[in-house]
């Protein structure tokens, strides 16, 4: 009997742990060893890094998922359903952690952030899974992984505490699956991803579709829809039509509209249909963002992504490789569409690179996958040139790219450090004084909903003057909000009291932050209105 014989009758998980074990162990200690550079950060001089949130947006989804826990509903104000939430199924999640794990004295930050960390361990095993089913060498899928780990972007996603770690994952997943042929469970994948991230809709059209494409060239009957075609895409389609039309109808009975409110919040309805300058301005802005495409490693990376789409040819994998190329090209499209980038100046803070950063891991992979037909072509050349040339070239694009990703990692570090001590030190602190300073049923008027709304008293009306978590004000000027809603107090920042500002008012706290990162303003300002 052979030793490969012998093997395959040994338990799945046995083998699996054999084939992929050494990889795992290692990706899950990397991905937390690159997390504590962000959470051990205190460039701001404060410990925040290891106890806040990033983002105001962070303590929106907390709100929710603690009405959803101990109200059993989507409650933004006690009792009043909202359609602030861009993502469902993660506010479903956090609650669960919220619910077991904050009666034990774990604090709310860290329930997000544990939460994200823990799929963002999962990023780069999907990774490698996926570039090992494009058939390439081991070492190259493993190298794919350990890029993941290390790209600053995604690791400063993963202790965010936001969806994008589960977002990805659920997206590299579905599409390891669907090549798998496992389609009912890359499909219930693709649904979830739907209630994660309303970019998962293309991108469950697109792997669906891309998962069908064989199935119909091989077909030898003439009709509309074979029995098998069809089997497939219940399988594929109807987890997506299922939970999105849900949340669809939710929106729908809350706000009047098939949509969450944050769509007709930030949606750039002037930039139409196609907006090439637009798109332009996107992929020159978040390039210099991107470690891999700074400086004299842009012109070899395009290279090797042009090289990756003659490798799909070659090695007659196109249809495998059309979902990796399509959803680049349609989420880009779609963010060009959505929101306005200004050729220089643009904020490219985490608040706008996390609608873009779960396109990484694809464009690694299609990377790594070239970079291996290349070494494998320059190996059957049997030319002495190819044989020295190729792995100098090689290390260097390495090394040249590790001291990019060196140079991000400093300054994303910095910026995790400060973004959090921006919104511990202003918005939970201003929040916290709300719930001691201002009485019960008292109605407040806010431009960063968040934290204040967390932390203030829940018999305390919250009003979202942006309309993020206030359906009746999206679209509308704080002036005209503050005549028909009468709320007692507002608090904004500076900027919004300029000296024309129509209502008399007295102020009874402020905070000011020593260096802005995140915020909508360096100075944040309670005021009594009279």
């Amino acid at each position: 009997m052979t030793q490969r014989t012998e093997s395959k009758k040994q338990p799945y998980l046995i083998r699996f742990v054999r084939a992929h074990g050494a990889f795992y162990a290692v990706a899950i200690l990397l991905t937390l060893a690159v997390a504590g550079l962000y959470l051990l950060g205190r460039q701001s001089g404060s410990g925040s890094a290891w106890s806040g949130l990033p983002l105001d947006d962070n303590w929106i989804h907390l709100v929710y998922a603690r009405s959803l826990i101990e109200k059993g509903w989507f409650y933004y104000n006690a009792g009043v359903p909202e359609a602030g939430m861009s993502s469902p199924f993660w506010v479903i999640l956090l609650g669960l952690i919220y619910g077991i794990f904050t009666p034990l004295g774990l604090s709310p930050q860290w329930c997000a952030k544990g939460l994200s960390l823990v799929f963002a361990c999962g990023v780069p095993l999907a990774t490698y899974h996926v570039a090992r089913e494009l058939k390439i060498g081991k070492h190259w899928a493993w190298l794919a992984g350990v890029l993941v780990i290390l790209e600053p972007n995604l690791a400063y996603g993963n202790v965010a505490g936001m969806e994008v770690s589960l977002f990805t994952l659920l997206m590299l997943a579905a599409l390891w699956l669907t090549w798998r042929s496992r389609y009912l469970l890359a499909g219930i994948l693709l649904g979830l991803s739907v209630v994660t991230r309303a970019e998962g809709v293309p991108n469950a059209v697109l792997i669906g579709l891309c998962a069908l494409l064989p199935a119909y060239i091989k077909r030898r009957q003439m009709s509309l829809v074979t029995s098998d075609e069809l089997k497939m895409g219940l399988k594929l389609f109807l987890p997506s039509l299922i939970l999105g039309g849900a949340w669809s109808l939710y929106n729908h009975s809350v706000n009047g509209h098939w949509l969450p409110n944050t769509y007709f919040v930030k949606h750039n309805f002037s930039l139409g249909y196609l907006n090439l300058e637009n798109l332009w301005n996107i992929l020159q802005g978040y390039a210099g963002q991107l470690a891999m495409f700074r400086g004299a490693l842009l012109p070899v990376i395009l290279i090797l992504l042009a090289v990756s789409f003659w490798y799909f040819y070659k090695s007659k994998q196109i249809v495998l490789a059309l979902p990796l190329v399509l959803i680049s090209i349609v989420q880009l499209y779609a963010f060009s569409i959505n929101v306005k980038v200004e050729a220089v100046g643009f904020p490219w803070s985490y608040f706008t690179r996390r609608y873009m950063d779960f396109l990484l891991p694809l464009w690694i992979i299609q990377i790594v996958l070239a970079a291996g037909y290349l070494w494998d072509l320059a190996s059957r050349l049997q030319k002495r040139w190819a044989i020295l040339a190729t792995p100098v070239l090689l290390l260097a694009v390495l090394l040249l790219a590790g001291w990019n990703f060196v140079q991000l990692h400093g300054y994303m570090t910095e910026q995790y450090s400060w973004n959090t001590a921006n919104v511990e030190q202003t918005n939970v602190a201003m929040g916290k004084w709300l719930f001691s300073n201002v009485p019960a049923g008292a109605s407040i008027g806010v431009t960063d909903a968040g934290a204040m709304r967390f932390w203030s008293r829940a018999d305390q009306t919250i009003v979202d003057f942006l309309g993020l978590n206030c359906w009746r004000c999206m679209g509308r000027p704080m002036p005209e909000l503050i005549t028909e809603l009468r709320p007692q107090y507002l608090v904004v920042f500076r900027t919004a009291l300029t000296s024309d500002f129509p209502f008399p008012y007295e102020e009874l706290r402020k905070i000011n932050v020593e260096r802005n990162t995140i915020l909508g303003g360096n100075e944040l300002v309670a005021v009594k209105l009279k």
